[in-house]
Order: structure tokens, then C-alpha cells, then sequence
């Protein structure tokens, strides 16, 4: 078993993960290849979860399925992975750091967002948004001048003594070819799936402890770039839409989710980020978001 570290985790693995940091300490989750079975009549629900997956959830845990595939078996303390999936290592891997790993933080009882998040100064900002909204190119752009990843499309957080705090996800970013463009840099990056041109690339100035989350700006295109208002009805919408699983659970955990998020909403400034496309504005989001957050 190797140990690594992620999401204020310790991880004992049986499966390398050259993605993640290697730690040590009493483990938190276990991820490991075995058997696992579940029949119709056990299945409290199901339904489509992320692109081409799907989950069932049944009273002993939540199963991920890909393309008619089972993945594997999510429980609070471990994750048992079918050794038969047939699927490329790159990205199954991707499939189990990602849906996976979400589904179980989910299940430890964290709030989490489909969100990257830097930091600035000593504060987190995230950034929500719907698939192309561009998530990734504004999160390069920070990377560019000089502000740490905290966490890449999976962001967990907790309120310890009143503070929300997001916890560092994985020193790597998924990238499109024009992100990676953007970022200019020489990348080691390895492709995600061989029929995909998204690539995980890995960040090297990445924040490894934990900082109070206090800012989240959902990206959306416009024909200019400024920040936006929006009511704490419409923050507790956007942060619900841009949770990484909390709507396919039981009500016990919707219920928790909806209470988690109203709070939070209440904790952070959450505004509509409004961004005019062309590489050579960026720079200027860039100093938009940074005004907006007081810096």
C-alpha cells in the first residue's frame, strides 16, 4: 500500500497514483481493487451523474458506472475498484480522484463544488461555472501571476469554528490544448484519456494547507468584463447547481446540503463573474477579480 495525501486525507492505496503526493499517518480512506455486487432490489436510486456516468445508491454505498461499466463502490472509508473495467489507467485514474473521491468527501459529510480555487493573499477564491464556461483558462491566468492553486474542479470545504475553509485538492490541473497555450510555460502534463486532447498537467505552486474560502464568482461570457451582484437566493441556486453531488443523495443529505449552503452563502461575497472573450483580456479579469475581492 502506498500513502498519499489529498483533500485533508490520508489515502493507503493499492493502486499508484503518480497524480498525488505521498504522506504518511493513520489512514482516512482506502482505495483498493476488488469485487463488488449489487442486485435491482437494493437499489434505492439512480441516475446520471457528470458526463456518461451514472450513479446507484443503494444502503451499502453509492456505485459509480461508466458507459455501462461498473467503476467501482463508494463507501465513507473506502473505495473498492473493479479490476476488470478494461479502461485506460490515465483515465481511470481520473475517474476515481474525480467522481469518485467527490462522492466520498460527499459521504464524510463535506460540502463540495464542481470548482477550481486559488488563493489570493490569504484568502480562497473559487470559481463555479457550467462546462466551458472557463473555469480552467481563468484559473491559468492566476496561475500566470503568481497566485497558488488550492484545488482544480473538485473543491471540499468545512466549517471549523465558523470558518469555511477549503482544503488543497491535487497539485494538478486538467487543461484543453488552448489553456496550456495560455499558461506558456513547459508543461509535464500526461493526456487524460487517448481519445481526449485534455491533458493533466501538473502545478508546482500549489497551496498545500487548508485557507477560509471568500470569494466564489460564477464565470459566465459577456461582451465585457466586470463583476456582478446577485441576490442570496440567487447564490444559494448557483451553489446548489454547482455542487458536485449533493442532488443525488437521500433527502437526509439534501437536507444537510441545503442547510450547509445557506450558511456558507451567508460567510462568502458571491458574484456573477462576466468575462469578454479574447486571451488578450484576461489579464484584465484578472485585475477585475482582484479589485472585487479588495485586493
Amino acid at each position: 500500500m502506498s500513502t498519499y495525501s489529498a483533500h485533508n486525507l490520508t489515502i493507503h492505496s493499492s493502486i499508484e497514483f503518480p497524480e498525488l503526493k505521498k504522506s504518511k499517518g493513520k489512514k482516512d480512506l482506502t482505495i483498493k481493487y476488488g469485487s463488488f455486487s449489487y442486485s435491482d432490489t437494493e437499489i434505492q436510486d439512480k441516475g446520471i451523474f457528470r458526463i456518461a456516468s451514472q450513479y446507484i445508491l443503494t444502503k451499502d454505498g453509492v456505485f459509480l458506472n461508466w458507459n455501462n461499466i461498473d467503476i467501482c463502490q463508494i463507501r465513507s472509508d473506502e473505495i473498492i475498484i473493479n479490476p476488470d473495467t478494461g479502461i485506460e489507467d490515465n483515465f481511470l485514474r481520473s475517474l476515481i480522484l474525480g467522481p469518485a473521491v467527490g462522492i466520498n468527501l460527499h459521504l464524510k459529510g463535506r460540502m463540495v463544488l464542481h470548482s477550481s480555487t486559488i488563493k489570493v493573499n490569504e484568502a480562497g477564491v473559487g470559481f463555479v461555472g457550467h462546462n466551458g464556461a472557463g473555469k480552467s483558462t481563468t484559473t491559468v491566468s492566476f496561475l500566470k501571476n503568481g497566485h497558488p492553486l488550492v484545488a482544480d474542479d473538485v473543491s471540499s470545504l468545512e466549517f471549523i469554528n465558523n470558518i469555511p475553509l477549503v482544503y488543497p485538492g491535487i497539485p494538478r490541473i486538467k487543461l484543453w490544448p488552448e489553456a496550456r497555450k495560455l499558461w506558456g510555460e513547459k508543461l509535464d502534463c500526461f493526456p487524460i484519456h487517448s481519445q481526449s486532447t485534455k491533458m493533466s498537467c501538473v502545478v508546482e505552486n500549489f497551496h498545500e494547507k487548508s485557507i477560509p474560502l471568500k470569494h466564489i464568482y460564477v464565470i459566465e461570457r459577456s461582451k465585457s468584463t466586470h463583476v456582478e451582484d446577485i441576490s442570496p437566493q440567487e447564490g444559494l441556486i448557483e451553489l446548489i447547481r454547482n455542487s458536485y453531488c449533493a442532488n443525488i443523495f437521500s433527502p437526509y443529505y439534501q437536507k444537510k446540503s441545503l442547510n450547509d449552503y445557506s450558511k456558507l452563502v451567508k460567510k462568502i461575497s458571491l458574484k456573477k463573474l462576466c468575462i469578454e472573450q479574447g486571451l488578450d483580456k484576461l489579464d484584465n479579469m484578472v485585475q477585475v477579480v482582484m479589485r472585487g475581492c479588495g485586493f
